[in-house]
C-alpha cells in the first residue's frame, strides 16, 4: 500500500520530521518567476510574434500560495466503511507541506513527492460517494480502496464539514500502472486517455454542453493565427469530440496548448535532469532547476493566462489550470524539482544477450548513435519539422540539427506549443513505455519499426482518427526482419 498516493500524502510529513540525524541541507532556491529568466526560458514559437507573454513577476507573486492538504482514500461502490463520509466531514484540514520543517536533502525530496501528488483543482464530492465512470477500469485493494493517482478518486478536506475531490496533480499524468500491479511515479501514464473519454461522455447530458465544449476547447487549443474561432467552432460538435477522445490511447493526452487532433504522447519524467529541452516540440530550454520550476508553473495553467500576440486564451484561467487565483510557492516548486530529479527507472528485466548485442552492433552500424548518442541516448538537439525554415538567430542560441526526419509538422507548427521543431527524444526506458512517435501513433517499438506503417492505408495501433501512415523517422525500416528484432531487443535493454 506504500506506493499509493492516498497513503504517501498522509505519512510523508511524518517521515520528514524523523530525519534530524542526517546532515543539514542548505537549499539554493532560485526565484522561479524572474522576469529576465522568463523571457528566455522558452524557444520562440514558429510564428515568433505569437510567442507567449506571461504575467510579470510582480503579478505572479501577488497570487496566493496554494496550501497542500492531506487527502483520504475513496472506495468502490459498496465497500465504504459505515459512516466513513461523515467521519471525513468531521476532520480538521491537515496541511502536509511545511518548508520550515525540512532539514535534509532527503526531506526536501520527500516533500517534493507531496507536491507531485497534490491535486490543485477541486470540486464537491458526490453526496452518494465515489462513482466510477463507465469504461474506466481502476486498481482496487482487497479492502475496496481505489488505488493510484486517478483524478477525482480521493477525498480532500480543505474546510471542516466540506468534502471535495481533486484533480490536476502532476502524478495524474506521470504515474504508470506496471504489469506487477505497482505504480511507477514519474513515468508515462497509461490511463489518462481512457479517463478523458469517460469524463466527456459523463458531461454529454448537461444542458448547453456543446457551448461549454466549444468554449473549453478554444481555451485549451485555440490559435487564431492558425484557425479563426468561427472556423474552429464549426468543427467542434459533441459527436466529433467524442470521436476524438475515443481515439485516445493510453499514454496520449491533448494537454492545453497542443491539439485534440494531433495530441502529444505523455513524456516520462525519469532522467530528465540531463535532458536539455522539455516538451515534444522542445518548447522549454532546460538549463537549470529554475527552468524546471518555471516549466511546472506554466504547465499547471499559467499558459492559459498568457498573451499570444493579441490573443489570451482565458482572462481568468481555465478550469484545468488549478485552484483559481493561486500559485505554488518557490519552496514547493524547488522540492518538486528535486523529487523529479531523484526519480529512478525500475530494474530492467531485459538483460543483454547475444541477440541484443547483435542489435547494439546494428544500432552503431546504422548511425543511430548520431542522434541517440549514449549514454543519454539523445544528442539533446532540435530537429526542424518539415517545411519550417530555421531563423538564423536561433542557431546562435540553440542546438539545432540540419536534418528533418519527416514527422507530421502539425504539433510543431500549428499549435501554441509549436516551435517549428521536435526534440530528439531519449531512448532510455523504452522497454516500459508505449506510444512512440511524437503523437503516440505507434503503440510498440515493433510497430514503430514495421515498414507497413508508412503505407497510406495503414491503421495505427496507437492514437489515430482514421487510416493513414505514421510519418517520419524511416531509419531502420529497411533492415531485414531478423535485424529489426535484434535492434528492438537491444533498445529494450536501455
Amino acid at each position: 500500500m506504500g506506493r499509493t498516493r492516498i497513503y504517501l500524502a498522509g505519512w510523508a510529513m511524518l517521515a520528514i520530521a524523523g530525519t534530524g540525524a542526517a546532515q543539514t541541507f542548505h537549499p539554493d532556491i532560485p526565484r522561479a518567476w524572474d522576469d529576465k529568466e522568463v523571457e528566455r526560458f522558452e524557444v520562440p514559437l514558429a510564428q515568433r510574434d505569437r510567442s507567449p507573454r506571461y504575467l510579470t513577476a510582480a503579478e505572479y507573486y501577488a497570487l496566493k500560495v496554494r496550501t497542500i492538504y492531506r487527502c483520504y482514500p475513496a472506495y468502490v461502490d459498496g465497500k465504504e466503511p459505515p459512516g466513513y463520509i461523515e467521519s471525513l466531514k468531521q476532520k480538521e484540514p491537515e496541511i502536509i507541506f511545511d518548508a520550515s520543517k525540512l532539514r535534509t536533502r532527503e526531506d526536501w525530496i520527500r516533500a517534493g513527492k507531496v507536491v507531485f501528488e497534490a491535486e490543485n483543482s477541486f470540486s464537491p464530492a458526490r453526496p452518494g460517494g465515489t462513482r466510477i465512470p463507465p469504461g474506466v477500469s481502476v486498481h482496487v485493494s482487497s479492502e475496496g480502496v481505489i488505488l493510484g493517482f486517478i483524478p477525482g478518486f480521493s477525498y480532500i478536506v480543505r474546510k471542516k464539514g466540506v468534502l471535495e475531490v481533486g484533480s490536476n496533480s502532476c502524478a495524474g499524468c506521470h504515474t504508470r500502472f506496471m504489469p506487477d500491479g505497482s505504480f511507477l511515479e514519474g513515468a508515462q501514464s497509461n490511463l489518462v486517455g481512457l479517463l478523458a473519454a469517460a469524463k466527456l461522455r459523463e458531461k454529454a447530458p448537461i444542458p448547453d454542453t456543446v457551448r461549454w465544449i466549444r468554449d473549453t476547447q478554444w481555451i485549451l487549443f485555440g490559435a487564431p493565427w492558425v484557425t479563426k474561432r468561427e472556423e474552429f467552432e464549426k468543427s467542434i460538435t459533441l459527436e466529433e469530440l467524442v470521436r476524438r477522445h475515443t481515439a485516445f490511447q493510453p499514454s496520449v493526452f491533448a494537454r492545453q496548448g497542443t491539439s485534440s487532433t494531433h495530441p502529444p504522447k505523455i513524456p516520462s519524467l525519469i532522467g530528465i535532469e540531463e535532458i536539455r529541452y522539455l516538451d515534444s516540440t522542445g518548447l522549454v530550454r532546460h538549463r537549470s532547476v529554475g527552468d524546471l520550476m518555471r516549466y511546472a508553473i506554466v504547465n499547471t495553467g499559467l499558459d492559459t493566462l498568457a498573451h499570444f500576440g493579441d490573443f489570451q486564451p482565458s482572462a481568468v484561467g481555465s478550469g484545468f489550470s488549478g485552484e483559481a487565483g493561486t500559485r505554488f510557492s518557490d519552496e514547493q516548486l524547488y522540492a518538486l524539482a528535486l523529487y523529479i530529479y531523484s526519480l529512478k527507472p525500475p530494474p530492467n528485466p531485459n538483460l543483454p544477450d547475444e541477440r541484443a548485442r547483435r542489435g547494439q552492433r546494428i544500432f552503431h552500424q546504422q548511425g543511430c548513435d548520431g542522434c541517440h548518442t549514449p549514454p543519454l541516448y539523445t544528442n539533446n538537439k532540435l530537429t526542424p519539422a518539415p517545411g519550417f525554415k530555421v531563423p538564423e538567430y536561433l542557431r546562435q542560441t540553440d542546438d539545432i540539427m540540419n536534418v528533418s526526419v519527416g514527422t507530421d509538422p502539425t504539433l510543431a507548427t500549428q499549435t501554441r506549443r509549436g516551435t517549428g521543431f521536435y526534440k530528439v527524444p531519449s531512448l532510455r526506458g523504452v522497454w516500459y513505455r508505449n506510444a512512440f512517435g511524437h503523437n503516440g501513433q505507434a503503440d510498440t517499438l515493433e510497430e514503430w519499426f514495421d515498414p507497413a506503417r508508412l503505407q497510406p492505408d495503414y491503421v495505427p495501433k496507437g492514437f489515430h482518427l482514421g487510416p493513414g501512415p505514421i510519418k517520419g523517422h524511416a531509419f531502420g525500416l529497411k533492415l531485414a526482419p531478423d535485424d529489426r528484432q535484434a535492434l528492438n531487443a537491444y533498445l529494450k535493454t536501455l
